[in-house]
């Protein structure tokens, strides 16, 4: 039977370099859309120039763009990385003109547009390095504080992905919240359009909020316990390096004057013990990394159903996500200081044998790895703890 469906328009804004954030974006809304179309009735309707545009004439190319979108969206979202664009007539780059056209329309009617802003945190390869856009950037963040925009920065394209769905989730709210509380003709660009029900939008049964929560607790449960054994293994060997470490350094004070078979066997202990240690590290690192990606996508998915349910008891259940989340950054954040610790340790090893050598880099390696790894363990943590706290005063007011 025919149902009322309400549209969000969204316009995607960014320089070239964010192609894979590009795709990352529809894929999740994409996603998003099949829960929310059967459930809330509402749907995301991704603008791009690649799919809006066609081929015209104006007082130069952007121009063309500006005239066919018209401005005539709901949400504006704008990604950055090392660079902000080619120049226009108008401003520095053609995304940096369609933001200016966004701020406009907020700045006339602070209900007209929501607008988000995303900056890549991600080394950029040499060959790609532009001071003058970096310089752009730069200053694009300073002129978004001084117009009081948050913008949010993300490490990589999964994280941008969790970023996007629990963003999206909110200004979702927002938007059927305001469609179910005014007349439906009082919004200049959200669409009511009527399309006919059908049976089931997929072939396979949809997950719910319990299955990914369900999903995020049994994968914190895997990544808090890897980095307990990764704590657990450093500290173990760090007890026992100490004492390698000041028999090496006794070795090399005593220069020809040492027992040269006790330094080759003091030197092959410690190599053995760093290889064993980096197995170690390496399983669990691959663990940690495996378990914290299909964590923080359930939680990400869980929290963008949330917009299905009001209530206490909604409280209550991110008042438990909440705390899960926190034992779990305070766990990574624990495990910083002992890693942090035991490689300055090991860098400062002479060298003394290849087989110590080789040992040596390769725990380095590893370690350098775990110490990337518990970073963006931490910084989603963060992130996600912002949203749920916002979450949960929303359902406050």
């Amino acid at each position: 039977m025919p149902r009322n469906e309400t549209v969000i328009n969204v316009f995607v804004a960014s320089p070239s370099d964010v192609s894979e954030e590009r795709k990352a974006l529809e894929s999740v809304v994409h996603e998003l859309n099949k829960t929310w179309s059967k459930n809330l009735n509402l749907r995301l309707d991704l603008i791009k120039w690649e799919t809006d545009v066609h081929p015209g004439i104006g007082a130069y190319s952007q121009d063309v763009i500006n005239e066919q979108i018209n401005d005539e969206y709901d949400v504006f979202i704008a990604m950055f990385w090392g660079r902000v664009g080619s120049p226009t007539h108008k401003a520095k780059s053609g995304t940096l003109e369609e933001f200016n056209r966004a701020y406009r329309k907020y700045a006339s009617d602070k209900n007209s547009v929501d607008i988000m802003v995303y900056f890549k945190d991600q080394p950029l390869p040499p060959s790609k390095i532009d001071y003058e856009q970096l310089k752009n950037i730069q200053e694009l963040k300073i002129e978004l504080g001084e117009k009081g925009s948050l913008y949010w920065i993300f490490e990589n394209t999964e994280d941008f992905e969790s970023l996007l769905r629990t963003h999206l989730s909110k200004v979702a709210q927002k938007w059927s919240s305001k469609y179910s509380s005014v007349n439906h003709g009082s919004s200049k660009t959200l669409e009511i359009a009527k399309i006919e029900e059908t049976e089931s939008l997929d072939d396979i049964d949809e997950y719910g909020l319990l299955d990914f929560t369900e999903i995020y607790e049994d994968r914190m449960f895997d990544m808090t316990s890897a980095l307990a054994a990764m704590a657990e293994a450093t500290e173990k060997i760090g007890h026992q390096f100490n004492r390698r470490t000041e028999e090496i350094n006794a070795l090399k004070e005593a220069g020809e004057h040492s027992d040269p078979k006790k330094a080759r066997r003091v030197i092959k202990l410690s190599s053995d013990d760093m290889e064993r240690y980096s197995e170690i590290m390496e399983l669990q690192i691959r663990l940690t990394a495996r378990s914290r990606e299909e964590a923080f996508d359930a939680l990400s998915k869980a929290l963008s159903v949330y917009v299905d349910f009001k209530g206490e008891e909604n409280s209550t259940d991110l008042n438990d996500l909440e705390d899960s989340l926190i034992f779990m950054r305070d766990a990574a954040c624990g495990t910083i200081e002992g890693v942090s610790g035991f490689r300055e340790t090991v860098a400062n090893l002479p060298r003394l044998t290849i087989q110590l050598n080789k040992a040596k880099r390769r725990a380095v390696k590893v370690l350098d790895t775990v110490l990337e790894e518990v970073d963006t363990t931490v910084s989603s943590s963060n992130d996600v703890l912002k949203i749920i706290n916002e979450l949960k005063n929303e359902q406050r007011i």
